[in-house]
């Protein structure tokens, strides 16, 4: 079977990772029996250099939103060409924007797209109005091109089929999978962790993993923590991700102006958070939107629980095994630190059942293994 992925690109992200996770399962399974290309519609990234260990070939179109009309038509030729070249039995596309250019493919490659789409809503306060305006030009038109639409978050698909208008007949769900072995839990990654930031052993460390983005709801997050601070005076916040930065002179003045420069440790970012998950003892995710959030699982795989917004499929991926703020305002989530750490500090043997079953609760229903034979079903017609 021959598959070629079309993705905006392989810089380090969720659906990204997913694609990666889900290349490098499907190659070790089938070897040659599958034949997987990946196409970037701008220069490639992380994952790079990762999916060509595994032996997958990397086609970039190196496109450039700067450049005049005639350039974009050059490269939808060379796109075509690549196609018809390729004669894939599937065009597996990834987003919105590489979604939108399999519109512009062959006729006869219609029947073998499938979309997939990575984002629970789109709205004018945290998206580009661009990305809204071929997000609604793909639904009018998903009743004509693409065989299937994968969504990996019931949110998702009723924003996009509600909001949207996008085909309600070609609609598959697939929850995003994950490797038991990528994540894990280490006692030798944790002391590593506290060891490097000077951590002491009575000191609670929240943890959160995310770029620097409206979205996030980073401000509300910021001051219920400030308001924890006046009643425990051992609990610091562990900040990572792109544009969480010392540089970040937005960021950084909210954390003056809150007073909790001293309580709040920005890390540079890093290429694989298995440490840093293994290092805090509570992540927390405060986002407005998300559609199925990878850091949770993540941190889940390694025994750390999660304190989260409903946000997409949060609650879902976190069931029982950690807390979910249904409300997300500055008040709710200092409600939801009192509630996680009145029970991280008091009651240990709960707090410890949480830490096992949340590795529990993602292998046994995230697995890599349900997710990439859910993708193999859905291309083999």
């Amino acid at each position: 079977m021959k598959i070629v992925h079309i993705i905006n690109s392989l810089k380090k992200g969720g659906a990204e990772g997913n694609l990666y996770r889900l290349c490098k399962f499907q190659k070790n399974k089938y070897k040659k029996k599958i034949d997987i290309k990946i196409i970037t519609l701008i220069d490639s990234g992380y994952y790079e250099s990762e999916l060509k260990k595994i032996g997958i070939n990397i086609f970039s179109l190196g496109l450039d939103k700067k450049k005049n009309i005639f350039y974009f038509i050059k490269k939808i030729f060379v796109l075509r060409k690549f196609i018809k070249n390729q004669n894939p039995d599937i065009v597996q596309s990834w987003m919105y924007h590489s979604n939108f250019i399999t519109l512009l493919l062959p006729k006869r490659f219609y029947n073998r797209i499938i979309w997939n789409i990575r984002h629970s809503e789109l709205n004018f306060q945290i998206s580009k109005k661009t990305t809204i305006l071929i997000s609604i030009i793909c639904g009018f038109l998903s009743k004509i091109i693409p065989k299937k639409i994968i969504y990996c978050s019931e949110k998702s698909i009723t924003f996009h089929e509600n909001k949207h208008f996008y085909s309600k007949s070609k609609t598959t769900l697939i929850y995003n999978g994950y490797g038991d072995k990528t994540y894990y839990p280490s006692i030798y990654l944790n002391l590593s962790f506290r060891k490097k930031n000077k951590i002491n052993k009575s000191d609670i460390i929240l943890g959160f993993a995310g770029r620097y983005a409206k979205q996030k709801n980073i401000h509300s997050m910021l001051i219920a923590f400030s308001k924890i601070t006046k009643n425990y005076n051992n609990v610091y916040l562990y900040m990572v991700g792109k544009n969480i930065s010392v540089k970040n002179t937005e960021l950084n003045t909210l954390i003056l102006d809150l007073k909790i420069k001293n309580k709040v440790k920005i890390l540079k970012e890093q290429k694989n958070l298995i440490e840093f998950y293994n290092g805090i003892d509570l992540l927390i995710l405060t986002s407005h939107s998300e559609s199925f959030p990878n850091v949770i699982a993540e941190s889940m795989l390694c025994s750390t629980p999660v304190l989260s917004s409903n946000a997409g499929c949060s609650k879902k991926i976190i069931n029982d095994c950690g807390f979910v703020i249904m409300k997300n305002d500055y008040l709710s989530i200092t409600n939801g630190f009192k509630k996680s750490l009145n029970i991280f500090q008091n009651k240990k043997k709960k707090w410890k059942n949480l830490q096992i079953n949340s590795r529990k609760q993602i292998i046994n229903n995230f697995s890599i293994e349900k997710m990439a034979n859910s993708y193999l079903d859905n291309w083999i017609f």
